[in-house]
């Protein structure tokens, strides 16, 4: 019996132990994680502050599951130092012998260094403890700084507790990773209906108080707040892994080749540290979504405990809840390929769904949608079929591609690129 360590407990790292308990039931399996909290569901945050779900419907799993499923949980505790030659873990107050590793250690909010980001009131939306911070205050004026994502989910849950909200963002619109302008113009029309003040093209200079914040400084003025959220991204939390001395990609991950191994013999990573290959775009980097933590882990922990299976890419779709509609967005961006010719065809359909297609010379390279999600699908399986741009456009002007359900898109990919495996459960949303 060998011993399987796990570092970080979020998604990832609960997959991971549950993968290589699967695959061999004698191994015993640890994780060890600095939060104190057993397994919840980082995708839920802002859904708890707005009071939409309760506290403890956030989590996923208990102490007790732990348990009962055979997996050590060591928290809260953390690993001060990872020797791979001597397969140690430092923590704290002890050490920890394994057999092989499995790191999972995630990722941590980008924090500019301006003045006043450690006043009282500034904050991150990463863990369950920030939320709990946000939910305990009493309403405000908050400015939400960054409009990706987490920020437009943030900005919603605040709004709908009666603060008074702006959303600023550097770039020139919402969501300006994943939406060209038509789409995210119609998602800044749609935050503004619900009273959040957007401003985009603004650059935030500093955050201004007395000990605790009082208002948030950008370029175009000032704007008076009892509360500053910083929800600028994320980047890869590798510290340990670049003391152990292992390489990182160009985007700042570990990087791990389709078994999700470092490249050191027993030694595995998976999750939001890592870098892996993004099916559609072909682009290599942290694609740090929750589907993907999942299906790296599950490959990560299983190896861990001898198994022999490959993980095949990533699959980068991002959705958005915004009231009782939905964003989507799959692929590349016109704006990331202007350089090389890209177009944009937008459409709305009679029941107010609006599509939007990235087309590069006679090839779909990308879809963005806003409205009901399953009228998202269509578009989304043809991307992955790799239509031609003209069938495309005739399918999309006679409405052939909506109302494809998502699911069967994703089982669709993976059978394409593993052999007939499925697709496995959890692709959506963010991973943390």
């Amino acid at each position: 019996m060998g011993v399987v360590a796990v570092i970080g407990g979020g998604i990832a790292g609960h997959e991971a132990a549950w993968a290589a308990r699967k695959y061999d039931p004698s191994c015993r399996v640890l994780i060890v994680q600095e939060e104190p909290h057993p397994l919840y569901s980082a995708c839920v945050l802002a859904d708890y502050i707005s009071g939409a779900m309760p506290r403890e419907k956030v989590f996923l799993l208990s102490r007790d599951d732990y348990r009962r499923a055979g997996v050590e949980l060591l928290c809260p505790a953390k690993v001060l130092r990872v020797d791979i030659q001597c397969r140690i873990l430092e923590l704290e107050e002890r050490t920890i012998r394994f057999d092989t590793l499995v790191v999972a250690t995630g990722s941590k909010p980008i924090v500019p260094q301006m003045p006043g980001v450690h006043l009282q009131g500034v904050c991150t939306l990463k863990t369950l403890s920030d939320a709990d911070r946000i939910a305990r205050r009493k309403p405000g004026r908050a400015v939400v700084i960054g409009a990706g994502p987490v920020g437009v989910e943030c900005a919603l849950a605040l709004s709908s507790t009666k603060w008074e909200v702006r959303l600023v963002e550097l770039l020139s619109g919402v969501l300006p990773r994943i939406l060209d302008e038509p789409m995210s113009l119609e998602v800044s029309r749609v935050l503004e209906q619900r009273g959040i003040r957007v401003l985009t093209e603004t650059k935030v200079v500093s955050i201004l108080g007395d000990g605790r914040v009082e208002a948030v400084e950008t370029s175009e003025g000032t704007l008076d707040a009892d509360l500053a959220v910083l929800v600028l991204g994320m980047r890869p939390e590798v510290t340990l892994l670049k003391e152990a001395g292992l390489q990182m990609g160009a985007g700042g991950g570990v990087k791990v080749d389709q078994m999700m191994s470092v490249g050191i013999d027993g030694i595995f990573a998976c999750g939001d540290c890592v870098e892996s290959l993004d099916l559609l775009s072909g682009l290599r980097g942290a694609h740090m979504l929750w589907g993907n933590a999942v299906r790296q882990a599950r490959v990560a922990g299983t190896n861990a405990a001898g198994g022999k299976k490959t993980f095949s890419g990533s699959m980068n779709v991002t959705t958005v809840p915004i009231g009782d509609v939905a964003v989507a967005s799959m692929g590349r961006t016109a704006r990331d390929l202007e350089d090389k010719g890209a177009r944009l065809l937008v459409r709305e359909d009679p029941f107010g769904n609006k599509m939007a297609l990235v087309l590069l010379e006679d090839q779909i390279v990308g879809v963005q949608g806003m409205g009901r999600l399953e009228k998202v699908g269509g578009m989304m399986k043809a991307l992955l079929e790799r239509k031609r741009a003209q069938e495309m456009i005739s399918g999309f002007r006679k409405g052939l591609w909506l109302g494809w359900p998502i699911r069967s898109i994703q089982m669709d990919l993976e059978k394409a690129h593993s052999g007939g495996n499925q697709w496995l459960r959890g692709t959506q949303g963010k991973g943390r």
